[in-house]
């Protein structure tokens, strides 16, 4: 047995058609800097949100919009996450196998 992919293997799976434009928004930074548990950090699968010294850095061509992170953001969080699906006809493309 090989081990588990890394999050990279599995998302060379699928296939991304992303928009110059980010489709993953904050409604005020600070907010995300006064937020103690980071969730959307923790839930996101495709590892699109890192913390970088004083500020979110949002990745969002890798985001398989699953939605996680808005739920947790809402729930959990500081509710500075703005989400939407990406325009029509672009974001990930998920493949069989």
């Amino acid at each position: 047995m090989t081990g588990r992919p890394s999050t990279a293997e599995r998302l060379g799976s699928d296939a991304f058609d992303t928009d110059a434009t980010t489709h993953l928004t904050l409604s005020d930074p600070a907010l995300c800097r006064t937020c103690e548990k980071k969730p959307c950090i923790r839930v996101c699968p495709a590892e699109v949100y890192h913390w970088e010294t004083d500020r979110l850095r949002i990745s969002y061509e890798n985001c398989l919009e699953t939605g996680a992170c808005r739920v947790a953001c809402e729930t959990i969080g500081q509710r500075a996450l703005v989400w939407a699906y990406p325009a029509a006809g672009r974001g990930v493309q998920y493949r069989l196998g």
